[in-house]
């Protein structure tokens, strides 16, 4: 049931991210890997908005369930440095549209709306900016049933 979860979860928010960023974004993935040792290799047109399953947590609630929480990092990723931040469909721009896509969210799913939990700068230099924003959500899984 976890994985199916995290399948729904990730197309979920890819859904609303693409609703939202519309004409905003030229590439928006699920990605796993190391996204700075990927960043010249991989073929991503920008700006780029990658979703990445950072963690799982569960913890036992009663002797029949759970609450699962799972943490995702959004990468905004742009080339060229601060003048491209604000610019019309900047990292500014794209990250309030992942807010707004996703923040206090709940995106039609049977858990926790989306929690903001930080953003921030992890690259910024003459040839590429990239900010992350993290995001949890708690679900609550039964399995006594």
């Amino acid at each position: 049931m976890a994985d199916d979860f995290l399948t729904t979860v990730e197309a979920a928010m890819l859904a609303a991210l693409s609703a939202e960023l519309t004409g905003q974004v030229k590439t928006l993935v699920s990605y796993q890997g190391d996204w700075l040792a990927d960043l010249t290799q991989e073929y991503w047109r920008f700006p780029a908005v990658l979703v990445q399953l950072r963690q799982t947590q569960g913890v036992q609630v009663t002797l029949g369930s759970y609450d699962l929480t799972l943490e995702f990092t959004i990468l905004v990723v742009m080339r060229g440095g601060s003048p491209k931040r604000r610019a019309a469909n900047g990292i500014s721009q794209i990250l309030a549209g992942v807010r707004a896509a996703l923040w206090n969210r709940d995106l039609g799913l049977n858990a926790q709306p989306f929690n903001l939990i930080r953003e921030e700068p992890l690259l910024n230099n003459q040839e590429f900016s990239v900010f992350a924003a993290s995001y949890s959500t708690t679900l609550v899984q039964d399995l006594s049933s």
